[in-house]
Formats: structure tokens, sequence, C-alpha cells
């Protein structure tokens, strides 16, 4: 038996219509079957869209930048002054970042923490070094575009964990 939404009336299983009120009766294995189907479709988007950003390497803004750069042959001079401004920019925003704990009282209490600190800065600095001169070999075509990437990707995962 099947009962109208609309009145409540019971009907016989194969009723399209309700035999009180005459409103269409909908089946609600149809509505359970359905929902069962896009949960499905839902499940395997989202393994699918998992499955491509695991599988792809995230690539800072700058870094697509020059890859499209590279594509369009702009000169490697000119990418070069490029990357070395960018690199700037970063290692200014690291001192600032280091400038800022330094000052911040701790290191007068505790010299272990400054020595830390300046640990952490250094390192920052080599990481930003080793970005710098990947991306000037892909700039003069030392390097394809594949192996910049991976590299690049490898890199990523070096990046020092900082306190600022």
């Amino acid at each position: 038996m099947v009962k109208c939404e609309h009145c409540n009336t019971e009907n016989e299983e194969n009723t399209t219509r309700c035999q009180n009120c005459g409103e269409k009766i909908r089946k609600k294995g149809i509505n359970k079957i359905f929902l069962i189907g896009m949960g499905i479709l839902g499940f395997l988007v989202l393994i699918t869209a998992i499955s491509f950003l695991i599988n792809t390497p995230w690539i800072a803004e700058f870094d697509q930048d020059l890859i499209n750069s590279v594509k369009s042959g702009e000169s490697s001079e000119s990418l070069i002054s490029q990357i070395k401004e960018h690199s700037k920019v970063n290692r200014e925003g690291s001192k600032k970042g280091y400038d800022n704990i330094v000052s911040g009282g701790k290191s007068e209490i505790n010299p272990e923490f400054l020595e830390e600190a300046k640990e952490n800065y250094h390192k920052e600095l080599d990481y930003i070094q080793k970005i710098e001169n990947l991306q000037i070999s892909f700039a003069k075509r030392e390097i394809n575009e594949e192996t910049f990437i991976k590299k690049l990707s490898l890199l990523y995962e070096e990046q020092p964990e900082l306190d600022y």
C-alpha cells in the first residue's frame, strides 16, 4: 500500500493517482534510487578531484607566470631580472619577520631563542636561493618545464617551518 502525500489515503502499490483526491502519487523507491545514484556520482566526482589535486603539483603564481613567459619566448635576461627582484622581495619579507621576532623581547631573556631564530632565518634564505637558482636555470632554458616543475615540487616539500 502507498499513502497519498496530500490526503493520507492508502492506495494500491501500482496506482498512479490517489483514489480519494486524484493527486499524482510519487513512488518513493524511485526517489531513493535517484538519490543513491546522485550520491555515488558525487562521490566519484570528489574522488576524481582529489586524485587530480594530489597528482598535480601546486605551483606558485610567480612560477606559473615564469612558465608562461618562457613558453611565450620572453628573453632570459628579462626573466632573470624579474626572478632576482622576486627573490629580493622574499628576502626582505624574511628579514622583516626575523627582525620582528628578535625585537619581540624573547631573545633578550632567552639566548637560545635568538640562536634558533637566526638559524631559521638562514634556512629560509637558503631556501629562497635554491628556488631562485632553479628559476634562473629554467629561464635560461637549461632545464625543460617538466624538470622545472618536478624540482620545484621537491623544493616546496623542503620549505623550512618557521615561526614568522
